[in-house]
């Protein structure tokens, strides 16, 4: 059954190898002037030097610095030993690129008769006729990424999203064999016959009462609900702890969730997910289907079922509130700690996640936990499992030729977010859990 498309760029087709004429180039850089000269791309300093590297090179007919590499390098200061595989800052950039193009075009008079098109699987940019099609990509709108959003909602969401997921792939394939899944890391999860799989989300009200008492939960305590008893609360401001049933006691989660779901319904048939919140789970759960946890251990406290014996852990220091991934074992290059900080040269958050692929409670389910300690790297963890790249890279990383015979692993991940919103991201860090395959 095929879902609803995910964007991504297919793999880049061979650049102009001939330089353009003198009229061409001129009337292609008056075009890409007009464009920088624009209010949208003059806040944006990486996208005007993104554009005007591929113009320059496109003009002169270079295709190697056109690869993928090569404007790594030199747009983006990436050395030349990084790996594009575990780096998709080039290929996030360009669908930035395509996206701000759109909406400049989109405005009355702009372009007049012309317009710049960077085509889908291509790092060279053309000049066409307005009426030709551009990018699919739409504009990006204002978003919230942190408003909460109630398990209710939630619901109706979910079904509405795996509902027009199942239009799209009646339409896309009215006859002939289903289309099968493509292979991300998220497929290794796919279900047997008899499982589902538990889409377990972030607990908000939990979350916001530990921001405010500074005490992380634990799963037994989570169980029994002891943090709302009176003792939990205790310590709290009597306003707040008056009004605990409503802050914390609600089944919420974070609107971000609903983005990621059209993407696991990719990955996985919609009629086999079934989206929980941790507050309507119990042990048993987990006995029988695989299970997607999309938190660190304190948004969910049932990734700590799973996370207790990992090389990098999810810590929260108490004192400070401030919440990290911890390297236990390190190893040379690898640093101790990792805490998410803002690069002042780009504006951007750089965020670590962690990802585990780990054994279920029976001999025959599977789990994967994806998060870290902020929401940019939650969201960051989650897409990586769908991205089209992630299961070949971990493939080669473990060197592994099927997914069968990968071993159980942990992956620390670094992205790089505007907001909330990851774009970038790489693999700095791994560990095998098993060194032999499955059966």
């Amino acid at each position: 059954m095929a879902a609803p498309h995910l964007t991504h760029d297919p793999l880049p087709v061979p650049a102009p190898r001939t330089a353009l004429s003198e009229p061409a180039a001129h009337s292609l850089r008056q075009a890409v002037q007009e464009v920088l000269a624009s209010p949208s791309f003059q806040r944006s300093p990486r996208l005007r030097q993104l554009l005007t590297y591929i113009a320059e090179n496109t003009i002169k007919g270079d295709a190697d610095s056109l690869k993928e590499p090569a404007i790594g390098q030199h747009v983006f200061s990436r050395p030349a030993s990084y790996s594009a595989a575990e780096d998709n800052i080039v290929r996030s950039n360009v669908r930035q690129l395509r996206a701000k193009l759109d909406e400049y075009y989109a405005l009355p008079g702009a372009g007049g008769t012309h317009r710049l098109l960077i085509p889908k699987g291509s790092y060279s940019v053309s000049l066409v006729a307005a009426g030709e099609p551009a990018s699919p990509l739409p504009p990006a709108g204002r978003r919230n990424f942190t408003r909460p959003a109630t398990l209710a909602g939630l619901s109706a969401a979910v079904l509405a999203l795996l509902a027009f997921a199942f239009f799209l792939g009646r339409r896309a394939a009215p006859s002939g064999p289903p289309l099968s899944p493509p292979p991300c890391l998220l497929t290794l999860l796919a279900p047997s016959p008899g499982q589902r799989l538990l889409v377990v989300v972030p607990d908000s009200g939990l979350q916001l009462y530990q921001t405010l008492t500074g005490h992380p939960i634990q799963l037994e305590d989570y169980i029994d609900r002891r943090f709302l008893t009176p003792e939990g609360l205790r310590g709290l401001p009597p306003a707040i702890a008056g009004n605990a049933s409503e802050l914390f006691a609600r089944e919420l989660t974070q609107s971000f969730v609903l983005r990621l779901i059209p993407r696991f319904a990719q990955a996985v048939p919609p009629a086999e997910l079934s989206v929980r919140h941790p507050r309507t789970l119990a042990v048993k759960d987990f006995d029988r289907d695989n299970a997607l946890l999309v938190s660190g251990p304190w948004g969910d406290p049932w990734v700590q079922l799973f996370d207790r014996a990992l090389n990098f852990q999810v810590v929260v220091d108490t004192a400070s509130r401030r919440t990290r991934i911890v390297n236990l074992h390190p190893r040379p290059t690898e640093r101790n700690e990792y805490y998410n900080f803002t690069d002042p040269a780009t504006k951007t958050v750089v965020c670590y996640a962690r990802i585990a692929y780990l054994p279920g409670l029976s001999s025959n389910n599977r789990v994967l936990l994806a998060g870290g300690p902020h929401t940019a790297s939650t969201q960051a963890a989650s897409l990586f499992l769908t991205r089209p790249d992630s299961l070949d890279t971990v493939l080669h990383l473990f060197h592994a030729a099927a997914p069968k015979a990968l071993p159980w692993f942990e992956l620390l991940v670094e992205a790089r977010a505007i907001g909330d919103a990851p774009w970038s991201m790489r693999i700095l860090a791994s560990r095998a859990i098993a060194a032999s395959g499955r059966e």
